[in-house]
C-alpha cells in the first residue's frame, strides 16, 4: 500500500499538472524531466495497433529522450486472439507491464489493472482534459486506464453513387436515409438480383461491424446497453412495466430500422445475404453508403485509389438532443502482475503528459487525439476534420466480453433475418444472453 501511495503519488502530481498546462505550455522531452524519479530499466506495452515504421518511430523518439532512466517497448498482438493472449500470459507469469486497453475489454481485465486513484487524477480533471468516450474507464475508487487512442465510426460515401441518383449530399438524419435508398438501389432487370445496395443493413455474417453499428443505434436513442449501481453492471436492454419486464421501446425502434434494410417486405429493402463483404462491396463500387472507423480511411484509398469517396458523420435521429456516434478507445493500462510498476507508471504519464507521444500516436494511423485541447485545433484535412468532430461525439458501451456479445448480437439479427422470431422477441434473447454475460461480474 506504501508503494502504491508513494508511486501514484508521482504519478499524479506531475500528470495532473502537465495535463492542465502542458496545451499551452510547450515542455521540452528529456531525460531530466521531473516525474522520473525512481524509474529505471525497461517496460514492454501489449496493445493491438500494427507495428508499423511510423508506431515504431514514436517510441524511438519518446526513449532516446528518457534513455538515461527508462525504455518502452511496444509488442503487437492480433486483436482477435489479444485477450486469450493476455490470460496466458499471466497465468504463466510473463505478461507485459502495460496494456493498450481497448473499451471492449475494461470489464474483462478490470480484476487484474492497478487503479489510478481519483487523488492522482480527479475526476474533474480527467474529463474535463479527455473525451468522453474515455470514461468507460471510470470506476467508484478511481481510473482502469488513461485514454490514448480514439477511433470513431465515421460514414463512407461514394460521390459517384449519389451523383448518378441526382443526390447531392449524403443524409444527415436517418429518416433521409429511407428516402434515399430506393434511389440509390439497382437490381439486375434479368433476376431482379440486387446489384447496388444503398446501405449494408439487416445482416449480420456480411456487415462489418454490426454489433458495433447497432450498439450506436441503442446508444442514439438514448439506452446505453449497460449500466453500472453499486459497481454492478447490469443490462439496460429491457425495462420495467410494472408487471414483467419488456424490451426497451427505444431499442425495438431502432433495431427494426436496421432490420428493414434486408426485408424484402419493405421500400427499403437494399442488402441481404447474397452481398459480399460490406467493406469490399464500398470498395468496388456496389455499395453507396458505409460504416467503419476512421481507421479504415487509408486501407480504403489504398485498395481502390479511383473510388471516389468521402467521408461524413454519421446519421442522427431527428430532434436527438445528444449528437452520438459509435467509437473505439484505447487506454494505457498498468497490470497488478507489472514487475516494474513503477516505472511504467511514469512511463504511462509520459507518454500522456509530453507533448509529441499521443499525438505522434495518433498521426501514425490517421486518427484524431484523446486531448480535449488538441480536438479544439481542426486541421485543415477534410476526412481527418470530421474524425475530429466524430471523437468529441464518441461513445461506447461496457461490454461484457466480446466472444460473448458478438455471438449475443449475432443470434437476435439472424433469428430475425431467418423469420424464426419478431424483434421484441429477440430484443428479449438479447437481454437474456447479456445478463448471463454480466453474471460473473456481479
Amino acid at each position: 500500500m506504501k508503494f502504491q501511495t508513494i508511486l501514484l503519488a508521482i504519478f499524479g502530481v506531475v500528470a495532473v499538472v502537465a495535463v492542465v498546462i502542458f496545451s499551452v505550455v510547450p515542455v521540452k522531452n528529456s531525460s531530466k524531466n521531473q516525474g522520473t524519479v525512481g524509474a529505471v530499466g525497461g517496460v514492454t506495452i501489449w496493445g493491438t495497433f500494427p507495428s508499423t515504421r511510423e508506431l515504431l518511430k514514436v517510441f524511438e523518439i519518446f526513449n532516446a529522450g528518457y534513455k538515461d532512466s527508462f525504455a518502452v517497448n511496444y509488442e503487437f498482438h492480433d486483436p482477435a486472439v489479444f485477450d486469450n493472449d493476455i490470460v496466458e500470459a499471466l497465468a504463466s507469469g510473463r505478461g507485459p507491464d502495460i496494456l493498450l486497453l481497448p473499451d471492449d475489454l475494461v470489464l474483462r481485465h478490470s480484476d487484474k489493472i492497478e487503479l489510478i486513484s481519483y487523488q492522482s487524477v480527479p475526476q474533474v480533471v480527467f474529463q474535463s482534459n479527455f473525451i468522453q468516450a474515455a470514461e468507460i474507464y471510470m470506476r467508484d475508487k478511481g481510473l482502469i486506464a488513461l485514454p490514448f487512442a480514439i477511433d470513431p465510426m465515421v460514414m463512407y460515401w461514394n460521390r459517384d453513387l449519389f451523383n448518378n441518383a441526382s443526390l447531392t449530399e449524403p443524409p444527415r438524419y436517418w429518416d433521409e436515409l429511407l428516402t434515399m435508398t430506393p434511389k440509390l438501389t439497382k437490381r439486375d432487370p434479368q433476376t431482379s438480383d440486387i446489384v447496388q445496395s444503398a446501405v449494408s443493413f439487416g445482416e449480420y455474417e456480411n456487415v462489418l461491424f454490426a454489433k458495433d453499428i447497432l450498439a450506436m443505434l441503442f446508444l442514439q436513442v438514448g439506452n446505453p446497453l449497460v449500466a453500472v449501481q453499486d459497481g454492478k453492471p447490469y443490462s439496460k436492454i429491457v425495462t420495467s412495466n410494472g408487471k414483467e419486464n419488456v424490451p426497451a421501446q427505444n431499442i425495438v425502434s431502432a433495431f427494426r430500422f436496421y432490420m428493414d434494410f434486408s426485408n424484402p417486405q419493405k421500400p427499403n429493402y437494399t442488402w441481404g445475404r447474397a452481398r459480399q463483404n460490406s467493406r469490399d462491396e464500398f470498395i468496388n463500387g456496389n455499395l453507396a453508403i458505409y460504416f467503419d472507423y476512421a481507421s479504415a480511411y487509408k486501407p480504403i484509398q489504398e485498395k481502390n485509389p479511383h473510388l471516389n469517396f468521402a467521408v461524413a458523420q454519421v446519421p442522427l435521429p431527428r430532434g436527438t438532443n445528444a449528437e452520438i456516434t459509435f467509437t473505439k478507445v484505447y487506454g494505457l493500462s498498468v497490470l497488478k502482475s507489472s514487475r516494474n510498476k513503477q516505472t511504467a507508471f511514469v512511463a504511462v504519464q509520459h507518454l500522456l503528459t509530453d507533448p509529441l507521444p499521443e499525438r505522434s500516436f495518433a498521426s501514425a494511423f490517421d486518427l484524431p487525439p484523446v486531448i480535449r485541447s488538441y480536438l479544439a485545433q481542426p486541421p485543415t484535412d477534410s476526412a481527418l476534420a470530421v474524425f475530429y468532430d466524430a471523437a468529441i461525439r464518441g461513445r461506447t458501451w461496457l461490454d461484457p466480453k466480446p466472444e460473448v456479445s458478438n455471438k449475443a448480437f449475432r443470434r437476435m439479427v439472424e433469428s430475425v433475418a431467418s423469420g424464426r422470431n419478431d424483434v421484441s422477441i429477440a430484443i428479449a434473447i438479447l437481454h437474456g444472453d447479456m445478463v448471463a454475460a454480466l453474471a460473473p461480474y456481479q
